[in-house]
Order: structure tokens, then C-alpha cells, then sequence
């Protein structure tokens, strides 16, 4: 069992405070189907297993808004749900339901990011980054990977290389070689397809 110790409005939301520490930050209308006062004892888990219950149809419609606007991954839909303030049993299970319709499938959303990345001038690791900042596994991005074969990173790198190499041009060949082999690394290439490229340009 646990004290209630906090219950306060935070920019429109319930913070709810057991034995000192944050449990919940809900919309009101949600924590006044589930309302507590300080110095209640509750079992937090069921308490949140309750509230999980009064947001359940409203997570899954937020969930469902969400993706109109774009694909997202379960890590991406996991966060801005908590962010709105729903719990964590329920947005666990919307984001099981999601998954178990389709609507959200991480391997299907890391191969069509492929797609589209593998056409621009993006460097391998720069692109491994961001599939593991959207919540990606490893196995799927290695499986999305794959289309970053080495033709296409040269390809991707060359095409790099030129479009700063402006900014470059005039300085002393030294120097102009070594800021835009960093520009190129700081975009994700690895630096044997920078240094050929490099010495393409260069020379």
C-alpha cells in the first residue's frame, strides 16, 4: 500500500503523488472518474489499472489520430501517449492492439524508411542513429539496412561531397580536404567511401 501524498493542476494536468513520488499526470477528466485525496492508502497499480480502464476507448481514438498524420513506431506512438497523460497499462495495450491490427508494425516502417533515405545523400551510420532514436531493434534496423549496400554509399557520398564542396572550394587543399571529409563523417559515412570521394573531388 502507498500515501497520497501530492495532488496538484500542472498546465491542465493531475499530478498524483504517492509516498513522495509522481505515479500519474492525468487529464482532469480523467482523474475525476478516479479521484483521490491526500492521505488515502491505495495499491498504485490498481488504482492505474482503473484509470487504465476510464482512458481505454480515448487512448485507442488519440492512437488512431496520431498515425492519420504520419507512420510512427511503437516507441514514437508509446511516447506521445504518455506525453498526453494516459497510463501506462493502458497505452501498453493499445499499442498491443495496434500491432495486432497492423497499424503499427516497426520492421515494415524502418524498410519503407530505407526506401526513401537510400535515394539521398545520406550516410549509412547517420541513418542507423536515427531508426535507434525512433525506438527501431536491432534486428530490424540491420534488415532496413541492407539497402545502404557500398555502390550506394559511394553513390550517396560522391553526391555529398559535391554539394559542400563549395563551401570548401577556396580554402587551402589541405584543409578544404580535411573540413569536408568531417562534413561527410558528421553525415554518417564511413570513411573509406570519404576518402574515395574525396580524392574524386580533390583531384
Amino acid at each position: 500500500m502507498a500515501v497520497i501524498t501530492g495532488i496538484e493542476v500542472i498546465r491542465g494536468r493531475v499530478v498524483v503523488q504517492a509516498d513522495g513520488a509522481t505515479i500519474a499526470r492525468l487529464p482532469k477528466a480523467h482523474y475525476e472518474k478516479c479521484p483521490l485525496h491526500e492521505g488515502d492508502e491505495i495499491d498504485p497499480e490498481r488504482w492505474l489499472e482503473s484509470v487504465a480502464e476510464v482512458q481505454r476507448a480515448d487512448a485507442y481514438e488519440a492512437a488512431l489520430t496520431q498515425l492519420d498524420y504520419c507512420a510512427r513506431t511503437e516507441k514514437q506512438l508509446t511516447d506521445a501517449l504518455r506525453r498526453k497523460g494516459y497510463v501506462n497499462p493502458v497505452v501498453d495495450a493499445t499499442v498491443e492492439r495496434l500491432r495486432a491490427a497492423g497499424l503499427i508494425d516497426d520492421a515494415r516502417y524502418a524498410r519503407r524508411m530505407a526506401e526513401t533515405q537510400a535515394a539521398k545523400p545520406v550516410g549509412i551510420y547517420s541513418f542507423k542513429r536515427r531508426l535507434m532514436a525512433r525506438g527501431i531493434s536491432v534486428d530490424d534496423a540491420e534488415d532496413a539496412l541492407a539497402r545502404f549496400d557500398d555502390e550506394q554509399q559511394r553513390d550517396a557520398c560522391r553526391a555529398a561531397a559535391q554539394s559542400l564542396w563549395r563551401k570548401y572550394a577556396a580554402l587551402p587543399p589541405r584543409e578544404a580536404r580535411a573540413k569536408l571529409s568531417q562534413a561527410l563523417a558528421r553525415r554518417g559515412f564511413g570513411w573509406d567511401v570519404i576518402e574515395s570521394a574525396v580524392d574524386e573531388l580533390t583531384e
